[in-house]
């Protein structure tokens, strides 16, 4: 008995090494023998404990699915109680926390979600978030569209301010007023600005062969695959002349990104820089990051499978902010915005992960494209007016 009790002690702080240490690799180089040092042992005494990899991760599957599943069951019989503003700022504030100190198990979490291998994590999560949406609209009169917004509300939250430990009120006064002032009341031009979205030439993207090669590369690898070798013989060089380029694989995929985002950042100014009236400016945005993941849904998932990998921006990656907010500083000087403790960089960043959430949404439910673009000008009803809008809206 006391040999079991033990074993099962060694195999949980094994399992809590795994998340910490794997984790500052965002779990792409997950080396066992790496594992092993740490607790002092060999690779073979490990496998004692796990047998395999596949098994050391399937429990820490299962370890994080649980600790989820905990939290969310707990969540949601206090939201239960709750009504109204109430539940928003308890779903919020609780969601927040809860990710901000648990991050090795939600990261382990997106990881597996992120590559197709997100059972029973995964399913356990649509399934709270089911509940949480139903919940949602019967306690607080949150359409299903408003739940999912607050995800990306939490979202940013989490990751454009790792600090900040309270959520701030006037955030909360964003959510249910929008950030329109009473000045701005004109509605978009939705049909337009869909059909202009759905014109943008994204030729650009893919217009440097070498830059090409790498995003090639990165789509049909993943983790630690991605190789200078496999990108060479991609692009038709040797490895040794790729250093002509970059130092190393991580200074190439961190410009590479960089230079991507930079053709967004530059295609998205010129789109919305043709509208002069502000509530078309507004709506580009979303209009703009719809028909981007709807055309080409490729380019996004490169620019996150980037990101998952812990590609960071290159210095001066702030500058992309600036580039996203040039059309929307036409806004603020008129007046007609309230960023409610947004920076703009902050502001657009919740517009367009709204917005690809919607879509992503929609193209996982395989909803008609009608039913995509009221749900975009639903959307912006929400982020304009907020909740009495969207409320207004739909009923």
């Amino acid at each position: 008995m006391m040999r079991t009790a033990k074993h099962q002690a060694k195999s949980r702080e094994i399992l809590e090494s795994a998340f910490r240490i794997w984790g500052r690799d965002f779990f792409h180089n997950r080396s066992l023998s790496d594992l092993a040092a740490v607790h002092g042992i060999t690779k073979q005494a490990l496998y004692r404990y796990f047998p395999s990899k596949e098994k050391l991760e399937q429990a820490m599957e299962d370890t994080a699915a649980e600790h989820y599943r905990r939290h969310a069951e707990a969540l949601h019989r206090r939201l239960s109680l709750l009504h109204g503003d109430s539940f928003v700022q308890s779903f919020i504030s609780e969601s927040i926390a809860y990710i901000r100190g648990n991050r090795r198990y939600m990261g382990f979490l997106a990881h597996r979600h992120r590559y197709g291998r997100d059972e029973p994590g995964g399913e356990i999560r649509r399934s709270m978030v089911e509940r949480f949406t139903a919940l949602g609209r019967e306690n607080a009169g949150i359409p299903a569209i408003g739940m999912r917004y607050l995800n990306a509300v939490i979202f940013i939250a989490v990751h454009r301010n790792p600090g900040r430990r309270q959520f701030p009120a006037e955030r909360h006064e964003a959510w249910r007023r929008g950030f329109a002032s009473n000045s701005f009341t004109a509605l978009p031009d939705f049909s337009r600005l869909l059909a202009d979205a759905s014109r943008v030439d994204y030729a650009p993207f893919g217009e440097d062969p070498l830059i090409r090669a790498v995003f090639e590369t990165v789509m049909e690898a993943a983790g630690s695959r991605v190789s200078l070798e496999k990108i060479a013989a991609k692009a038709g060089l040797t490895k040794s002349s790729l250093y002509n380029y970059w130092p190393s694989k991580q200074e190439m995929l961190s410009d590479v990104l960089g230079r991507q985002i930079a053709v967004f950042s530059r295609l998205f100014h010129e789109f919305s820089e043709a509208y002069e009236n502000p509530a078309d400016q507004l709506f580009s945005y979303l209009a703009f990051t719809a028909g981007f993941v709807r055309r080409t849904p490729e380019i996004l998932n490169y620019i996150q499978r980037l990101m998952s990998f812990g590609i960071a921006m290159p210095p001066g990656g702030k500058g992309t902010d600036r580039q996203f907010a040039r059309p929307l500083s036409d806004i603020l000087s008129l007046d007609v915005l309230n960023l409610h403790t947004y920076t703009p960089g902050d502001f657009l960043a919740l517009v367009n992960l709204a917005g690809v959430n919607e879509i992503k949404h929609h193209l996982a439910e395989g909803s008609a494209g009608i039913h995509i673009d009221q749900c975009l000008e639903d959307l912006y009803l929400l982020i304009a007016g907020g909740l009495n809008t969207i409320r207004r809206s739909i009923s």
